[in-house]
């Protein structure tokens, strides 16, 4: 069960209605294709059943042409071309405002080469739909379909199969169903959703937000600022350039933040998280977790606590800031003691039995709540220890030591060179922080003073 955060589906929904009434084929479908003028404004075409149709729709003032590669019959407000059988043309007293056109149980295509919004249901068969620069509907139906908005605000339908979904331009809602689908959001605010299969998107320019499916699915953000969630299954997904949200829910993922400041999360399973370039937090949740900030100043969550709210995020994991001054946290809803330090030697961070790893390239460490340990590098690092009674040791570099709140015991170590030893936070007994004088140190807010 996924565990990422989820928008609810509450459009679909309507979406549905509107499909079922707008977009559904009639339930007896014609032999010979029919257009007509109905509701004054709305120029509509039901294709012969049984025949591959290829309708083309143009527009010239407020007449309307329909053409297909079979006979259409004339309806109300049409007429019949003389000496081409395959083609309509329509006259609107008003403006027309909207097309519809049904297809059945045959490879039909829709082409719609006016300005007019379309509303089009291919029905059976791999079809393929092209909708113009208004905003359309289109309903694959079942089938391997190829579905395409072009411009405008578009709602698209997969529906059962194997389907080709391109909103284009405009902010566009993308709907795939069962099957292996491909979608591309193209420029614009775009959602996209998939409900099952092994799926393939891209999400173009924009802010967009992408619900995976349980399946295995590989996700591309693209420029802006994207949502991006996995759901269940072995995803990858990249954020790409931009401020991201990504996140792999269930599965062991590959879950990338791109260039740009990201909040990249694991969730359950045995993730691989990279922030990419940028000031990136990063969560790997539930599982054997391998982090990656990568360039820029990254903050890392050592959780103890899922995104459901239980308190089982630990795991045996690896911590990785790359180039920049990065920031490891054991502080979230954390109350066991914690042992860390960034040398890089396997399993030997986190709490007792926890097993993490923290690389030399992370330059900051805090605690939790409880009597923690943490321990500097080689290098300058900065250490807070923050709730209960802790143990800071700064070793070599220029170190900043936080001890926080609680009685605790920091030392800059005997480097040779300048720290910045701090008590700070509140005591819990009379003798409250013991901070060691090195020379060189500046000590503050220590009730006790050693020096060596």
């Amino acid at each position: 069960m996924a565990r990422s955060i989820w928008l609810p589906r509450i459009v679909l929904p309507l979406f549905a209605t509107v499909s079922a009434t707008a977009l559904a084929a009639p339930a007896q479908a014609a032999t010979v294709g029919v257009a007509s003028v109905v509701n004054t404004t709305i120029v509509q075409f039901k294709a012969a059943s049984k025949m591959q149709n290829r309708v083309v729709i143009t527009r010239s003032g407020n007449t309307v042409t329909v053409d297909d590669r079979v006979a259409i019959k004339a309806g109300p407000g049409c007429k019949a071309v003389r000496k081409d059988k395959t083609k309509v043309t329509c006259r609107v007293v008003k403006a027309p405002t909207q097309l519809r056109v049904y297809t059945y149980d045959a490879a039909d295509s829709i082409t719609n080469r006016t300005n007019l919004s379309l509303s089009a249901s291919g029905g059976t068969g791999n079809d393929t739909i092209v909708g113009g620069p208004a905003g359309d509907w289109l309903y694959g139906g079942a089938g391997h379909d190829s579905l395409s908005g072009n411009g405008g605000r578009d709602g698209i339908w997969g529906d059962v199969g194997d389907d080709r979904i391109s909103g284009g331009d405009g902010d566009d809602r993308l709907y795939g169903w069962t099957g292996a689908n491909q979608v591309w959001g193209g420029n614009g605010d775009d959602h996209i959703e998939l409900w099952t299969g092994t799926n393939r998107v891209w999400a173009g320019a924009g802010t967009d937000t992408v619900h995976g499916s349980p399946g295995v699915d590989r996700i591309w953000g693209g420029d802006g600022r994207d949502d991006l969630f996995g759901q269940n299954g072995n995803d990858v997904i990249d954020g790409g350039p931009g401020p991201d949200l990504v996140s792999g829910g269930d599965g062991d993922d590959d879950v990338y933040g791109g260039a740009g400041d990201d909040d990249v999360r694991g969730d359950y399973g045995n993730d691989d998280l990279s922030g990419g370039d940028g000031d990136d937090e990063l969560r790997g949740y539930n599982g054997d977790d391998r982090v990656y900030g990568g360039a820029g100043s990254d903050k890392i969550w050592a959780d103890a606590i899922q995104n459901d709210g239980d308190k089982d995020g630990q795991g045996a994991d690896y911590y990785s800031g790359g180039t920049g001054g990065d920031l490891v946290m054991y502080n979230n809803y954390r109350t066991s003691s914690v042992v860390a330090d960034p040398d890089g030697v396997r399993g030997d961070d986190g709490a007792d039995g926890e097993r993490d790893t923290i690389a030399t390239d992370v330059e900051e460490l805090w605690g939790g709540h409880g009597d923690d340990t943490l321990t500097g590098g080689p290098g300058s690092n900065s250490l807070s220890g923050l709730g209960g009674d802790d143990t800071l040791r700064g070793l070599g570099g220029e170190d900043r030591l936080f001890g926080d709140d609680g009685d605790d015991i920091v030392d800059g170590g005997d480097d040779g060179v300048r720290d910045w030893v701090d008590g700070a936070g509140n005591t819990t007994s009379a003798s409250g922080d013991t901070c060691y004088q090195w020379e060189f140190d500046d000590l503050n807010d220590c009730e006790l003073i050693v020096a060596p």
